[in-house]
């Protein structure tokens, strides 16, 4: 942990991706999602597709960085009581419930659906909850000491009997009276509040919880086709084999189709790292670990849908990552008048991006532009796109050298 401040405001994060025939992000009807920039129409990715699996890929590199987004805490909380302490299904219940509302404050409702896609649950929550996995472990912990406590009130609640309850005796007007809660809310508030690094740097929205709220210290572009994207309908006959083997029986056993789209992709992200360093407590190393993760993650993931029948699991053309010290600078407009290659996307894509890089420094005199470097499919230094290295890690590690360098 150190006092001095980060002398990088910005790390921009750009990548051109050539992606397959595939179905990575579709709309509600079961389209790839799609823009017109341009004049032209554009495949498209969406930023929430993209988000996800880095996240996940942080989970996966810092494994105490582990957190869960889910409308089942009070279910996990349950399973534990009944699982690692061996409580009744009906008591283990009956606590999850009461240390949730004793958490919450009794804020967040219950027994919502989510839109109807799930069917309705009497123990979800309305909104989603995104915390640390250690939560429903320490709630659980939590309740442990005082399973007397627990039966007892659970007795009473179930002969109609039951009362406030309260841990205190100084007064009778206590949170925990009002909210007629066996667990102490002092035990349990602030464990829904509770982040670490990766939840402060993606952000969480929990307004029913008091200090829950962490404003995002990463920002993520909907990814686009650097040229026009035609969406090409892929019909496909599945066999019943048995029918096949039966003469006079139809073999058709399934007709249907599906939306897929290819194309080279301009993705953008781009990480607030005085934000996130003061997030974490000025812990560099710690700031420095979790910013790696992401960056990883954004190169090396794609969204999981439709992988299935397109295995769409390219490696980006070119990344390029610039250390800046005033303010992100999203390079899209590069592409707004679109990429007609007719020897392929990727080079011209590739070109125009370097070129565009250039002409933005030339405008700007350079001004806030810390450190830049790119590694990419070619062999020559690109301009406008600073250090060329020969790996995607070299780059990383670079861009994240000049953004955690100590200042004299």
């Amino acid at each position: 942990m150190t006092d001095t401040p980060v002398p990088a405001a910005f790390l921009d994060i750009h990548v051109l991706q050539t992606i397959p025939l595939s179905g990575l992000n579709l709309d509600g009807d079961g389209c790839p999602k799609s823009v017109v920039l341009g004049g032209a129409t554009r495949g498209r990715i969406s930023a929430y597709s993209k988000k996800r699996p880095v996240r996940l890929h942080i989970e996966e590199s810092l494994p105490d960085q582990a957190s869960v987004r889910t409308r089942r805490l009070v279910h996990e909380v349950r399973d534990l009581l009944i699982g690692e302490e061996g409580w009744s299904e009906e008591l283990a219940t009956f606590t999850a419930l009461d240390v949730f509302t004793a958490a919450t404050g009794g804020r967040m409702s219950l027994g919502s659906s989510a839109d109807d896609i799930q069917a309705k649950d009497p123990l979800a929550t309305a909104a989603l909850i995104y915390t640390p996995t250690t939560t429903a472990h320490r709630m659980a912990a939590t309740t442990a000491r005082r399973k007397h406590d627990y039966e007892i009130a659970f007795k009473e609640a179930e002969a109609g009997t039951a009362k406030p309850r309260s841990g205190r005796t100084a007064k009778k007007d206590t949170e925990q009276e009002a909210r007629g809660t066996v667990t102490d809310p002092a035990d349990v508030r602030g464990l829904l509040a509770g982040a670490n690094a990766a939840i402060a740097l993606l952000g969480r929205t929990l307004m029913e919880i008091d200090g829950a709220e962490r404003d995002a210290c990463v920002q993520v572009a909907s990814a686009f086709t650097t040229h026009e994207a035609n969406i090409e309908i892929d019909f496909f006959v599945a066999v019943d084999d048995y029918a096949a083997k039966t003469q006079g029986v139809p073999a058709v056993g399934l007709i249907g189709d599906q939306r897929l789209v290819a194309g080279t992709f301009y993705m953008y992200s781009t990480i607030a790292l005085r934000s996130f360093a003061d997030a974490v407590n000025n812990d560099h190393a710690v700031a420095r670990a979790v910013c790696r993760a992401y960056i990883d993650g954004f190169i090396h993931t794609l969204p999981k849908t439709g992988q299935t029948s397109s295995a769409a699991w390219t490696l980006p053309d070119l990344v390029h990552l610039a250390v800046r010290t005033d303010r992100p600078v999203n390079l899209s407009t590069a592409f707004d008048n679109p990429i007609t290659g007719r020897q392929g996307n990727a080079a011209p894509s590739i070109a125009r991006l370097s070129d565009y890089a250039k002409t933005i420094q030339r405008l700007t005199a350079g001004r806030g532009l810390l450190h830049s470097v790119h590694a990419y499919t070619g062999t020559t230094k690109l301009p406008g796109l600073g250090t060329r290295v020969d790996t995607f890690d070299q780059a990383t590690e670079s861009a994240l050298d000049a953004a955690f360098r100590s200042t004299p």
